[in-house]
């Protein structure tokens, strides 16, 4: 997956046990045919989660969001909306595909949050150049009524999910509904699934993160919310470590939903690792060099699995100060490390996995603490005996400690 002028390596997380997929045939899906103006009138009554914070991550530009309307106004067909009604909440919505074309239909019809962006005029339009530089408002003119009818009567198939067992089933359905070329982060609908003050913070902190977008090679916030995954990715570790289950995915919706809930207490420890996070980001850029932190040699490749181990470190202030001090041994140990049979293993197959997640972090941290000649601790399994003892208690971990 290309992001500015890099690759963006997907990882494969643990497949689904059965006993977790026994109860996804109580969903119900309903497949029905919204109109636009239903569906415009959903959105502006914030019945489908578009917040505005989905407007900086805007993925669309404005000759693609106005190529789509101009298919609607000339009834050609276009994908289908798939939406999951939220626990609790009848007749409110969660966005599993059709993001962008949502978020088209919001800003051309005027009902975005304020920006450039609300009430867009078409342009690039193909077949129906006369309607180039009209907006939604000048489609209202008498002379446009028959376009506007047109737009406005088009039904969407939309499909509804209700009732659904877990949030396993919607990422299922998240990733089934992006298997083509370009795949959606499933951060996007970790996003949505925890809404609170911990997600709006690592969005805003995320997108205004100066080395995030170096090592990233964007400009500003990333449309599929990969920098935000990065960065709730080190925030899990750096809080939650001694908890992961060896899922990923597990483990980063757990920390999101624990972190919003417990916002009151952990917003200042959550604020100072945010700053440890950059501080550490720009340290591995000026010592490693950006084009080659979290990359195997010879390789373009972004790799989050080895981004981890080296964040993890990194953003330790003592740890941090003694690489600044020392940039061309690391350099030289990062380089060697990073040839080696057993960290590229780890970092290449099965990287959400116990057995090679803590490889990486321990293989990078005693590689580090010998070429600082600094003493610290590096991750490792705790104890058959405490893991019994953590499963009696219900904690279903393979039990690392730091």
């Amino acid at each position: 997956m290309v992001i500015g002028e890099i690759e963006f390596i997907e990882e494969e997380d643990a497949s689904l046990e059965a006993k977790e997929t026994k109860q996804f045939s109580d969903a119900v899906l309903h497949a029905t045919d919204w109109t636009v103006e239903t569906i415009v009138s959903q959105l502006a009554r914030r019945n489908i989660e578009m917040n505005p914070r989905f407007q900086r991550r805007d993925a669309w530009n404005n000759r693609r969001k106005s190529s789509f309307i101009e298919s609607l106004i000339l009834g050609l067909p276009v994908p289908q909306i798939v939406l999951a009604e939220k626990k609790g909440q009848r007749g409110k919505y969660i966005v599993l595909d059709g993001k962008q074309r949502l978020l088209s239909l919001l800003q051309f019809t005027g009902n975005a949050a304020e920006g450039p962006k609300s009430g867009f005029k078409l342009s690039g339009l193909e077949a129906r150049t006369d309607l180039a530089r009209k907006s939604y408002a000048q489609l209202r003119d008498a002379a446009f009524e028959n376009d506007l009818n047109a737009f406005l009567n088009y039904t969407i198939r939309t499909v509804v999910i209700r009732n659904w067992p877990s949030y396993d089933f919607l990422h299922l359905v998240f990733l089934r509904l992006n298997t083509g070329s370009v795949k959606l982060s499933p951060q996007e609908l970790r996003q949505a699934m925890f809404p609170g003050e911990f997600s709006n913070v690592v969005d805003d902190a995320a997108g205004d993160s100066v080395p995030l977008r170096s090592l990233l090679g964007i400009n500003g916030p990333d449309a599929r919310m990969r920098d935000v995954e990065l960065l709730v990715r080190f925030l899990a570790f750096h809080f939650d470590i001694a908890k992961y289950p060896g899922r990923m995915k597990d483990f980063l919706d757990n920390a999101c939903e624990r972190l919003n809930d417990d916002w009151a207490t952990m917003q200042e420890p959550v604020v100072a690792a945010i700053a440890k996070f950059n501080a550490g980001a720009e340290a591995l850029i000026a010592t490693l060099g950006g084009d080659a932190v979290a990359r195997k040699q010879n390789s373009r490749s972004f790799n989050r699995a080895i981004f981890d181990a080296l964040i993890f470190y990194a953003a330790d202030d003592q740890i941090r100060a003694a690489i600044l001090q020392k940039p061309e041994a690391v350099r030289a140990a990062y380089e060697e490390i990073s040839a080696e049979p057993d960290f590229l293993l780890a970092s290449e197959s099965d990287t959400a996995g116990v057995p090679n997640t803590l490889a990486r972090l321990k293989l990078w941290g005693e590689r580090l603490r010998a070429t600082l000649d600094l003493d610290f601790r590096v991750p490792a399994l705790r104890e058959h005996q405490q893991v019994q003892d953590a499963a009696r208690m219900g904690i279903d971990f393979n039990g690392f400690w730091t």
